[in-house]
């Protein structure tokens, strides 16, 4: 995961004790005393009769407009959801760290996730904003409520609620058939993932979010399900979900691997170098003996790219696994390139 990514994680576990800044009640002032018809005209769906009533995943009550044409994603996943549901023409803003697909690029960005600009998301005219729980500031949501847009959170925890995640999105934008048709193609490489896997013993590992200070991740998130599901398990088991932990706890758990998240992988080596030499971090066998897996952002983000992940993070851990003894086994798709980097002798 970049340093900037991280920042936006670490904010996330104080979202909810964030009160709103004179700067940002200013601004919601400003664009309410442009008037009631401003607002309406902002947002297309203000004018429109039709409204599905949902309760989203923060368990909001939400009108979502239909039909959804004009989107705005406060989050990597989030875009990428769109992309993937065939709906990447309806998205017509989304955040500076939405990067993939290469298409997000080129879309109007609203700012970061954790401070976007209100302004710049009610000038897109949006009949719905697509927010997480993980990243962005209920501040925010809050904010654009007041302003008459429509506001759609999600919250994954496990893998299994990514998928329907997936699939409820489809159905609020309009592509029921798409989105089930992409959970289900997920499952079933889970499924058949979870098969090859049957038997083995879940490796011990420690998932490091950030270094100074150590940041890993707790039982109940979907990075912790996802390690799970690729025959690995996590060192730390605190309910709390980002938390900071003690170098000494860790060296007293001996984990067998270190799992990285990156799309840099190159700098996350130079990374591990540099903790090679520090005190503490040189009493981990993992660290000395270079168990190292680095693994996509995708990892990160709960998004369709994640079973990517998963799937090269079970085939790193437990290579016998995918070998010729298990060839009479369904192949994984090969439609997927792999996003897996290793550091060198991880296996």
């Amino acid at each position: 995961m970049t340093n900037k990514g991280k920042t936006c994680w670490a904010a996330a576990g104080r979202m909810r004790s964030i009160a709103l800044s004179l700067g940002l009640l200013a601004l919601i002032l400003a664009l309410a005393g442009a008037g009631a018809a401003a607002a309406q005209s902002a947002s297309p769906s203000a004018n429109r009769s039709s409204a599905l009533a949902v309760t989203d995943e923060e368990g909001r009550a939400v009108q979502v407009p239909q039909p959804v044409r004009r989107i705005v994603s406060l989050a990597p996943n989030l875009t990428e959801i769109v992309f993937a549901l065939g709906l990447g023409d309806r998205l017509v803003g989304d955040t500076d760290y939405c990067n993939y697909p290469p298409e997000a690029l080129k879309k109007v960005h609203v700012g970061g996730p954790v401070n976007p600009s209100l302004e710049t998301i009610v000038a897109l005219h949006p009949d719905l904003v697509l927010a997480t729980r993980t990243i962005n500031r209920l501040a925010t949501v809050q904010a654009l409520e007041r302003l008459g847009v429509a506001v759609y959170a999600t919250d994954p925890h496990t893998i299994e609620q990514v998928l329907s995640s997936n699939e409820q999105l489809g159905r609020l934008l309009g592509a029921s058939q798409q989105g089930a048709t992409l959970a289900a193609g997920l499952r079933e490489r889970l499924s058949r993932l979870q098969l090859r896997l049957s038997g083995s013993q879940p490796l011990s590992v420690l998932f490091i979010t950030w270094v100074d200070p150590l940041i890993s991740v707790g039982r109940n998130t979907f990075i912790a399900d996802a390690l799970r599901m690729g025959g690995a398990r996590s060192v730390i088991a605190t309910a709390q979900d980002w938390p900071n932990i003690s170098l000494e706890e860790v060296v007293h758990q001996q984990p067998e691997y270190l799992i990285f998240s990156s799309d840099q992988p190159e700098q996350t080596e130079h990374q591990i170098a540099e903790l090679r030499g520090r005190a503490g971090w040189q009493d981990l066998e993992a660290l000395r003996h270079n168990r190292i897996v680095i693994l996509s952002e995708a990892f990160s983000r709960p998004a369709p790219r994640l079973v990517d992940t998963i799937e090269q993070l079970a085939r790193a851990l437990h290579p016998d696994r995918f070998a010729a003894a298990h060839s009479a086994m369904p192949p994984f798709a090969a439609s997927h390139a792999p996003m897996l980097s290793l550091a060198a002798g991880a296996l």
